[in-house]
């Protein structure tokens, strides 16, 4: 099912005494004022039904309309959500708050438009039992977007591929699941910016961790939150940059 790297980890304490690792989920939102409440109902329905004990932190990162309104009423309707608002944007500084802020062992990176079938969670859950992260691929399942998003991926994925050395088929924000521990070890070198998933896996690989990937349904017509031409000009100059230093390392 996925592809796995570096030493066997043993299986945590929580897997060994027949309990189920509680785990966080991060959803970074900007301006998701028209679904929030919705989709955050649908999310803890299905969470709900895991059998596990868990929380859900969303962090505005620069929203200007009614999200931040609507995000502190959820945090005081729902016991297991939490809701922060940071003034600048920016989705890899909510990323970092939510590795800050994490209580439980395991770390869920998700969408507000929940466009990734949410059948990955339990999937991920289980493999961060003996994995450090786990790479929920697009490229691998069944995606449902536009020929442009597709040809955009699969580009910077074979620059990856042929600069780092990284076989992975999704850098992208939703759909991937760490080890908090792992986060913790490398948030301090991970950069701020919507580069942070690559950097991570980067890291982990080059430490000996183990990086799991399994193929995920995506349905996501939306228009981006990013400016495409803008985000790409800065993933690739953010991987020019990793692979002078790698090189430089090396």
């Amino acid at each position: 099912m996925g592809r796995a790297r570096g030493r066997t980890r043993r299986r945590g304490p929580a897997a060994r005494d027949g309990r189920l690792t509680p785990f966080t989920v991060g959803i970074p939102v900007y301006n998701e004022e028209a679904i929030l409440v919705p989709n955050t109902e649908r999310l803890l329905d299905f969470l709900d039904q895991l059998g596990r004990e868990y929380e859900v932190l969303i962090g505005s990162n620069g929203s200007n309309d009614s999200t931040t309104a609507l995000g502190a009423d959820l945090g005081r309707r729902f016991r297991r959500v939490s809701f922060f608002h940071l003034p600048e944007r920016g989705v890899g500084l909510a990323f970092h708050e939510f590795v800050r802020r994490a209580r439980h062992p395991f770390l869920v990176s998700l969408d507000m438009d929940l466009s990734v079938d949410l059948a990955f969670v339990p999937t991920a859950l289980d493999l961060l039992e003996t994995h450090d992260i786990v790479v929920g691929s697009k490229k691998l399942g069944n995606q449902k977007r536009s020929l442009f998003r597709k040809l955009g991926s699969d580009m910077f994925l074979r620059a990856v591929r042929l600069l780092l050395g990284l076989t992975y088929e999704d850098y992208s924000i939703a759909a991937k699941a760490f080890r908090v521990e792992t986060l913790r070890r490398f948030i301090g070198r991970v950069n701020e910016g919507s580069s942070y998933v690559l950097e991570l896996c980067l890291l982990t690989q080059r430490a000996g961790g183990r990086i799991a990937q399994v193929p995920v349904s995506c349905e996501d017509w939306r228009v981006s939150k990013f400016n495409l031409w803008h985000e790409a000009f800065y993933k690739y100059r953010h991987l020019l940059k990793l692979w002078v230093t790698t090189r430089g390392r090396s």
